[in-house]
């Protein structure tokens, strides 16, 4: 026990020591007086002698009382003042940086107590630090994992789909969550949204406030935005990322988050990274679609080349042809007066031919008309314009198949089908107003109206548009569909109606 305190020890064994010398000192003095006494009543003996000894032992049993003492007191001021000094001054090395020991106090105990205390308060502090730094890691690992399975379910989606609303919308739900974010928003440039039949805007759980301030391409040309603004339900910031690649740009994405939550460059990536995603599947999808319509682009005019070769220039002679028939006929028979059966034959042969020549010289228009890049809805605005002007007859697209997929086929039939009906309107109708609709129905199939307010036509008579209803048959028995002739509503002018279902639906 007295191994673990070696100071105690020694103070014990010098205690003992003086006590000894106390009692030593005690005794001597006991003898002292008797010999004195012994001295006065024998002056001639030897107590006297004695006495000097006893007096002589006193005088250093005092003076190893005196050096005990001494060096009690020093060990005493050793271990309670120099000793206690060195452990303040080690205790305050360890507190460096943290609130200092106050100097002041009772004693030194005092001092070392409020060190201690020190020490304890900076201990809890970095156990604190320490926690809030475990909590920030474990947040940062659910973060990564969370931002991994996003990336992963992504990029599968981007495999295996195409650039949908649903699918777009999906994401950004995805993406919300993932952030934990207030909305996550999709805008798009109005050429990229009708090229892929999307909405131009898509938002998870809604639409971001900023694109009430802000236009997408405007804030995509930009470079992105990032701000803190004052919402109705507190103080709100908000991202705004272009959507682009190296060639183009597609449009913007935008997160809105509380407005403590601070973008840091973790979440900043993975907004960079969905945007990225986003650009990929929006090149990808617009280059495809590009070079289906460029491949039928080519095969159709390959055909329209055969035709002209072949077709059209026997039509041509045979054109030629009978009206020489009919010039040497009149010349050299007798029998073929005008009212007569050859002459009146060989005139419906000739305006058999120039119907014929008619109707093919529109196939080969037909089949040499492009898709603009914006799809079938920027090529029917681009009829609808045209024909407007021309024939000052006012006609309304309302365009609802933003989210319907149609092979680039499937849209060159429509274009030609609304193409063809619009041409009857302004050139036999004699109508005010004319309205074209598709939309699809319930049941999955693309329905597509072209009404007018003219005078209207009976579908299967044999008079002038004949033929054009013909093609429209065939086009919408290609799309397998059908197409009807109705009246108009009230009664007056005419709907076409052509309903299919898209080869990519479901049956």
């Amino acid at each position: 026990m007295l191994d673990r305190y070696p100071l105690l020890s020694r103070l014990s064994l010098m205690l003992a020591c003086l006590a000894s010398l106390s009692a030593a000192l005690f005794v001597s003095a006991g003898v002292a007086a008797r010999l004195e006494s012994l001295a006065l009543a024998q002056p001639d003996g030897d107590a006297a002698a004695r006495l000097a000894g006893v007096g002589l032992i006193q005088v250093v049993l005092m003076f190893l009382f005196v050096a005990g003492c001494g060096l009690i007191l020093r060990t005493a001021w050793k271990v309670l003042a120099v000793r206690t000094d060195l452990a303040l001054a080690r205790v305050a090395a360890h507190t460096a940086g943290a609130v200092a020991a106050p100097a002041g106090g009772i004693d030194e105990i005092d001092r070392l107590v409020r060190s201690l205390d020190s020490v304890a308060a900076q201990l809890a502090g970095r156990l604190a630090d320490g926690e809030r730094l475990s909590r920030h890691a474990r947040e940062q690992e659910r973060f990564a994992a969370r931002s991994l399975e996003f990336i992963y379910r992504a990029c599968a989606n981007l495999a295996e789909n195409s650039a949908s609303a649903p699918w777009l919308t999906t994401l950004l739900e995805d993406m919300a969550d993932c952030l934990q974010a207030h909305c996550c928003s999709l805008a798009l440039l109005d050429p990229v949204a009708e090229g892929l039949g999307v909405p131009a805007v898509l938002g998870a759980p809604r639409l971001a406030r900023l694109l009430d301030e802000f236009d997408a391409d405007e804030l995509a040309r930009s470079g992105g935005l990032r701000r803190s603004v004052a919402g109705p339900d507190g103080e709100i910031v908000e991202l705004a990322v272009p959507v682009r690649d190296a060639d183009n740009i597609y449009g913007v994405l935008i997160v809105e988050a509380r407005g403590d939550f601070l973008f840091e460059s973790r979440h900043r990536r993975l907004v960079d990274a969905v945007a990225g995603l986003f650009a990929l599947s929006l090149g990808n999808l617009q280059r495809n679609q590009r070079r289906r319509r460029l491949a039928l682009m080519d095969e159709r005019s390959a055909i329209a080349g055969e035709l002209h070769d072949s077709l059209a220039q026997a039509l041509s002679y045979m054109k030629l042809q009978i009206a020489r028939l009919q010039l040497e006929i009149g010349r050299s028979c007798s029998a073929c007066a005008p009212g007569g059966t050859v002459l009146d034959i060989s005139g419906e042969i000739k305006t058999g031919l120039d119907s014929a020549y008619r109707h093919l010289r529109e196939l080969l228009s037909a089949f040499r008309t492009s898709m603009p890049p914006g799809g079938l809805q920027q090529a029917l605005r681009e009829v609808v314009e045209e024909l407007s002007a021309r024939a000052g007859t006012e006609i309304g697209l309302d365009y609802r198949l933003g989210d319907v997929p149609l092979s680039a086929n499937e849209e060159f039939h429509l274009l030609q089908i609304v193409r063809e009906a619009l041409t009857n309107v302004v050139r036999h109708a004699r109508a005010d107003h004319a309205l074209i609709r598709l939309e699809r129905d319930e049941d999955g199939e693309v329905l597509v109206l072209v009404e007018d307010d003219g005078r209207g036509i009976q579908p299967d008579n044999g008079g002038e548009g004949h033929h054009g209803v013909s093609i429209m048959h065939e086009r919408a028995r290609q799309l397998g569909g059908s197409l009807t002739l109705d009246e108009g509503a009230g009664g007056t002018g005419t709907c076409v109606e052509v309903r299919f279902r898209p080869r990519s639906a479901p049956g």
